[in-house]
């Protein structure tokens, strides 16, 4: 038995935000989720992150509020939460000066997503995804799907680009399946907004398969859960996040490290077998493309 834990990274509105959406899939045997679990624990203990969600974009990107206090890097844990705290208070209150509501509850929102981490310099959160990262590519059992989709690219159509995406991760997974002649699960990030859709489309492709392949090995529709309570969830995120910085920004030490648990082909010659990247019709030179010889 294996289990398929799916999360995204970007957002799906075509005209807004990142320039792409991927949906990724991080599969593992279900007899190995325990010790990876536990490993995963551990090099979160150490940055004091224990029983914390990771949700790497939070944690990946700048923190002014840090930048504000003067010999952050050199404080003790306690004391960098307590002075990024008062940063918080002062600039949420010179914000509500202004008088512009919208803001002053956006920053809150911020506040609260990085609260967790703000003990923790950027070099240091930085190196608790690589460990994490790290971890992951130790896994020979673990295989990473993904469907990456240009959205400048993508013509509205039949699907959406998350539905699109989906049917792409779970016709490699059944592919997998086939070839380990496992049975599969689903796992997915608890997205209100698309689990009606993800459900209906699920049934759907029991019934008639997509346009690529029967989907005889996979059990039930997905299950539902809170990224914050499950861990390989979080794993999926990070993978994901990794894989579009890449593709966008040519930022590539995460996907480095992740990368040798893309699924290959039988041969073991086609590195992202695993992996699409959609452009349409338009010729890309990516490392991901190449590999598909694109």
């Amino acid at each position: 038995m294996h289990f398929l834990y799916v999360d995204e990274s970007g957002v799906e509105e075509l005209n807004a935000g990142t320039s792409h959406f991927v949906l990724l899939g991080l599969a593992i045997r279900a007899d190995q989720w325990r010790p990876i679990d536990q490993a995963l624990d551990t090099i979160k203990g150490k940055f004091g992150l224990r029983g914390v969600e990771i949700h790497t974009a939070w944690m990946a990107r700048r923190y002014s509020e840090q930048e504000g206090v003067q010999g952050f890097a050199q404080l003790g844990p306690g004391d960098r939460r307590t002075r990024v705290d008062a940063e918080i208070r002062r600039r949420a209150g010179v914000i509500g000066v202004q008088g512009n509501k919208q803001r002053v509850k956006a920053y809150r929102r911020e506040s609260v997503a990085i609260r967790p981490y703000v003990h923790l310099t950027r070099d240091e959160r930085r190196e608790c995804l690589r460990q994490l990262a790290s971890e992951l590519a130790k896994r020979a059992d673990i295989c990473i799907f993904a469907d990456a989709i240009s959205k400048s690219d993508f013509t509205p159509g039949k699907y959406t680009p998350y539905e699109l995406a989906f049917e792409q991760v779970l016709t490699r997974y059944q592919t997998f399946l086939e070839r380990c002649s496992s049975t599969g699960i689903v796992v997915h990030d608890n997205n209100t907004k698309v689990a009606p859709r993800i459900h209906d489309l699920s049934r759907k492709f029991h019934q008639d398969g997509t346009i690529y392949k029967r989907i005889t090995r996979v059990v039930e529709t997905p299950l539902f859960v809170d990224s914050a309570f499950t861990s390989m969830i979080q794993m999926s995120d990070l993978c994901s996040y990794a894989l579009r910085r890449m593709i966008e920004n040519n930022e590539s030490d995460l996907w480095d490290l992740v990368e040798p648990r893309v699924c290959r082909d039988q041969q073991q010659q086609q590195l992202h077998v695993g992996v699409r990247h959609y452009t349409g019709k338009r010729a890309c030179n990516c490392r991901i493309c190449a590999n598909h010889r694109r």
